[in-house]
This record gives structure tokens, C-alpha cells and sequence, in this order.
């Protein structure tokens, strides 16, 4: 019995470990990551973790359980991604993005369930280890982030699954300035949006465990805050080489919550520690911003030619998912299938770099499954963080993937961001 409780806690580690990472097999190539389906490395250790904890939760069920509300929305979304999947012209392409879907729901369950002590004897998973295990992964890709933003240049490692990146090149995300073009960091990830939403995540969790550490009364501990506090310093400098408005606004958010939260706790010395680190935060931000003033001036005044081109292609975009929405509003268009329904519509469009997702999950919802699947997402979030609210972290890092959802795409449009949302919805 133990051996499948065992197996399931390491390969879920390797799992965590590994997923932000892109290492993949291509099965059906693509010009765009949207239409690629592909099967990652992280996915097949997840599968195995997954193995393992139903063989150890069908050999050890003992008592009833009890099914949380949210469960019920869940299924009610899943129901409907799956209806809509007949409304997909791509089929193939749809069951993938089905598929992950539910290997996703199992990866919340996984979760939900893998803490629960009262089912088992002994729980399958600490809920520490598993955000330290993110978190050392993650710091390998600060550092990575930083190496490209001060070389401007991003190597190739199909291994790793790290793809090229200059700053001269068509399609690379760049910041456009009097002193020349700058490659923003991407660090192992498809785009620096991505990069920095994720960073911003970790790095209001790992403020909250910074301050929340009191007493230091072993060797270990004091180790383990060394290395949480170099990690968050790293992550605070790769996530301003993102420059990413989105993870900056969804960081600061997070952060203030935790601080409002640690007043009404009123506990001091937690407070205390917190507002030292938020005070250094800002000391160190506030030097680099000047080392790159013109680089924060053309992100925060957005008049510059690219600046003026992102916005306008992001009114394009909501332009575009409104006509979808109004042609497709009560069953969507397949699960996946938004691009793919994009070039069928408009081939006239030589650029593949010009199709893009509407750059909010619940109109991408909308336009994909339907409004009930919408309705039923939405609902499932509320409960979620009903149920959850007295957690430590959940309102920060819930509040900044709900700022992260209404401002990009990421997180519903590709398999990491779908494993990346469910999973942290799992730990709150």
C-alpha cells in the first residue's frame, strides 16, 4: 500500500518540477503553438502520479466522502466542453485539448484529495513540498530570464524545450526604444507574458512564507529561508526583465491583499517582516527602473509604434471574439479550435503571427464552449474561493490569476497555462 502512496508523491515532485518546462514530442506540427498538439514530458510523469494515487485511493477507500460543492460546477463544465466538441471543424485537435482538459481535473483532484488526511491514513502529498519543488524550478528559470534579458539573446535546447529568441528577429516580443530594440525574458516559456505571470504567482507565495517564518530552530530552516529569500530577489529581477504589465499589476495586487490580511491578524511580527521585505522589494525595483527608465517610460506612456500596435491589435482581438461569440454563442466552437476558426475565416491574412486568442480566458471560454461552460467556470471559482477564503494565500494568489485571466489568454489557450491555473487552484 505504501509503495503506490510513495510513487505518487515522488513522480508528482517530478512533475511539478518538470512543468515549466516544454519539453515535448511534436505529433502534429504547426506553425502556431495554438493548433500543435504535442505530448509533453511533464504530462506522461503525471499520468504515472495519477496511476498510482487512483490504485492507492481504490485499495484504501474506507469511508464516504464527502463531495464539495464546486465538484458539481466542475462537471458541469466539463460536460459542456465536451458538447462542444461537435461544433469543432478540427476535430483532432479539439479531443487534445479535451484530453488535457481532464488530465488538468485530475491534476485538482489529485490535489484536493492528496492532502486530505481524514480519507487516508497518512496524506499523499505536503502541500510545502510541492510548492518548494515549483518554486526550485522556477528559480532555475529566473536565472535563465536574467541571462537573457542583460545578454539579449535566448539559446535553443530542444531538451529542455527552450526555443531561440533575438531581439532582430520577426515575432519575438520586444520592447522598442530610442536606444534600440530589447528582447524582453522569456526564460523557458513560450512568451514573456507567460514567464511573467508565473513569476508573479511564486513571488506572492514566497512572500508570504518569507514573513511568516518566525523562528529559525534548525540548521535547516535557516537554510530553507536563505534559499526562499534569494529565490524571491531572483524572481523579483526576472519578473521586471518580463516587463509584463499584467504580472506587474496582478504582483502588486497579490501583495497589498496580504498585507491588508496581515493587518487583520494583527500579528506584529509577521507584519513587521512582511513590511521589511515589501520595503526592500521597492528600494531594489526602484534602482533598476532607473538603470532602464526609457525601457519603463515606453511600457507605462505606450505611445511608442509597438506599443500603439499591441493595444490596437488587442481592440482587434475583443472585436473578434465578439463576432464569434454572437455567431456561436450558446455551444462555442470547439474546444482548441479558436485560431483554427480565425484562418478559416480570415485567409486573406498572410501573417500567422497576426491570429491570435482574445486576450481574456472567459471570452475564450465563451467563444469556444459556450455560455454555459462559462456560466459554470465562473461559478466554480466562486465556490472555490468560498470554501477557501480563510487560507493563508488564497485571495492574493486567487485575485492575481483572475487579473492574469482578464488580461491575457495563456491560461485556457495552452496545455502548461490550463495545468498551471488548475494546479494553483489546487494549493488554495
Amino acid at each position: 500500500m505504501k509503495f503506490f502512496q510513495k510513487s505518487t508523491e515522488y513522480f508528482f515532485y517530478l512533475f511539478i518540477f518538470l512543468l515549466p518546462w516544454q519539453t515535448k514530442l511534436v505529433l502534429r506540427p504547426s506553425d502556431t503553438n495554438f493548433n500543435e498538439i504535442s505530448l509533453y514530458a511533464s504530462h506522461l510523469v503525471l499520468l504515472l502520479a495519477l496511476i498510482c494515487f487512483f490504485t492507492h485511493k481504490i485499495k484504501r477507500r474506507n469511508q464516504v466522502e464527502i463531495i464539495s460543492q464546486f465538484w458539481y460546477f466542475l462537471i458541469g463544465l466539463e460536460l459542456f466542453i465536451l458538447f462542444s466538441f461537435f461544433f469543432a471543424s478540427d476535430q483532432v485537435l479539439a479531443f487534445y485539448r479535451y484530453v488535457l482538459f481532464l488530465v488538468s481535473l485530475g491534476l485538482f483532484y489529485l490535489l484536493r484529495e492528496g492532502f486530505q488526511k481524514g480519507i487516508y491514513e497518512d496524506c499523499c502529498l505536503n502541500k510545502i513540498k510541492v510548492i518548494y519543488s515549483f518554486l526550485i524550478s522556477i528559480f532555475l528559470q529566473a536565472i535563465l530570464g536574467i541571462y537573457q534579458f542583460l545578454t539579449q539573446s535566448s539559446f535553443a535546447c530542444k531538451y529542455l524545450g527552450l526555443a531561440a529568441h533575438s531581439p532582430d528577429s520577426l515575432g519575438a516580443s520586444i520592447i522598442e526604444t530610442a536606444s534600440g530594440r530589447w528582447l524582453r525574458a522569456y526564460g523557458g516559456l513560450d512568451h514573456p507574458n507567460i514567464f511573467g505571470g508565473v513569476l508573479a504567482i511564486c513571488l506572492i507565495i514566497a512572500a508570504y512564507l518569507l514573513a511568516k517564518k518566525k523562528m529559525l530552530n534548525s540548521a535547516k530552516e535557516v537554510w530553507s529561508s536563505i534559499l526562499l529569500f534569494i529565490f524571491y530577489f531572483f524572481a523579483l529581477f526576472a519578473l521586471f526583465f518580463t516587463f509584463s504589465r499584467a504580472a506587474w499589476l496582478a504582483l502588486v495586487i497579490g501583495l497589498i491583499i496580504i498585507l491588508v490580511r496581515l493587518i487583520i491578524q494583527k500579528d506584529r511580527w509577521i507584519l513587521g517582516r512582511y513590511i521589511a521585505l515589501l520595503f526592500f522589494s521597492i528600494i531594489l525595483i526602484s534602482i533598476i527602473s532607473f538603470s532602464y527608465s526609457d525601457l519603463i517610460s515606453t511600457r507605462w506612456h505606450m505611445n511608442s509604434r509597438l506599443e500603439v500596435k499591441s493595444l490596437t491589435e488587442r481592440q482587434e482581438y475583443l472585436d473578434q471574439s465578439r463576432k464569434i461569440i454572437q455567431k456561436n454563442w450558446l455551444f462555442g466552437i470547439g474546444p482548441g479550435n479558436y485560431i483554427h476558426h480565425l484562418i478559416s475565416q480570415n485567409k486573406s491574412i498572410s501573417s500567422i503571427w497576426s491570429y491570435q486568442p482574445v486576450h481574456n480566458v472567459f471570452l475564450l471560454i465563451w467563444a469556444e464552449h459556450g455560455l454555459f461552460a462559462l456560466l459554470f467556470f465562473i461559478l466554480f471559482l466562486i465556490f472555490i474561493i468560498k470554501k477557501d477564503s480563510r487560507k493563508d494565500f488564497s485571495w492574493a494568489v486567487f485575485s492575481a490569476l483572475i487579473i492574469l485571466m482578464l488580461f491575457d489568454h495563456w491560461l485556457w489557450s495552452l496545455p502548461f497555462g490550463i495545468m498551471f491555473l488548475f494546479l494553483f487552484l489546487g494549493l488554495i
